[in-house]
């Protein structure tokens, strides 16, 4: 360790007298780190990781390159549904936040050709939630509208689009019928909770439980899914965490 700290030191002294200005970057990945690491609540560390390629291997998958947007999955992560919907040959999806559709899609190519992806948001019309949503990014996104937009006219009829607030929804009529579930809406405690508990009522037994944004930054979703005392894992490279039921 003390080997670790002198080498650091001397590098930090070699950059301050080349450019001091460098050090900002250097200091602010530190304290970044540092900050994920320093409530034990948040330390995703604790959580065993699984490379992407060994979830399903030998499957061969289909992407859909779509517009960056915000507050969605990134490639690696439309990687990683994909590979866990072949996983457990997927034929029927349930996802908590469809936004404007990047999830859906990765989710709609990657089902059975007979297969379905209920997908559920709030609606458009009459956004109003129960559950508390601090986050003022979460609670503008409450209010946007185009839902859904970005999902392809040739997969429409492998989607079927749910409008509630998962809160308020009722999702005993699909109890034990579902492959994959994708908790992806409000990232508040309540509302991870919520879709969690629900979502696993919806599985069958060896269907998969996946979350988005397993992430420092994302406290309450790290917090509630450490405290679930389901048997997690991560996908490297990405904020996705999943368990599979028993």
């Amino acid at each position: 360790m003390s080997s670790k700290i002198n080498q650091l030191i001397s590098r930090l002294l070699k950059i301050a007298l080349r450019n001091p200005q460098d050090l900002k970057h250097i200091l602010g990945v530190t304290n970044w780190a540092a900050g994920e690491i320093l409530d034990p609540m948040v330390d995703i560390r604790s959580i065993p990781s699984v490379d992407l390629f060994d979830i399903c291997p030998g499957t061969r998958w289909t992407l859909q390159s779509l517009p960056g947007i915000r507050s969605s999955i990134s490639p690696l992560e439309c990687a990683a549904l994909a590979a866990l919907s072949h996983s457990v040959t997927a034929k029927r999806v349930f996802e908590f936040g469809t936004y404007k559709g990047v999830s859906t899609t990765q989710l709609a190519l990657n089902i059975a050709a007979d297969g379905m992806v209920f997908t559920l948001d709030l609606p458009e019309e009459h956004p109003a939630y129960r559950l508390p949503i601090p986050r003022l990014d979460e609670q503008e996104i409450t209010l946007e509208s185009g839902k859904g937009t970005l999902v392809p006219h040739d997969l429409l009829d492998r989607v079927t689009f749910l409008k509630s607030d998962s809160a308020c929804f009722d999702e005993k009529p699909y109890h034990g019928t579902m492959d994959l579930v994708f908790v992806d809406g409000a990232h508040s405690y309540e509302y991870v909770k919520n879709d969690t508990e629900k979502g696993w009522l919806m599985l069958r037994s060896g269907g998969i439980l996946a979350w988005h944004d397993c992430a420092p930054h994302h406290k309450d979703v790290v917090k509630y899914i450490k405290e679930c005392g389901l048997n997690l894992s991560l996908v490297k490279g990405t904020a996705l965490a999943f368990s599979t039921k028993r």
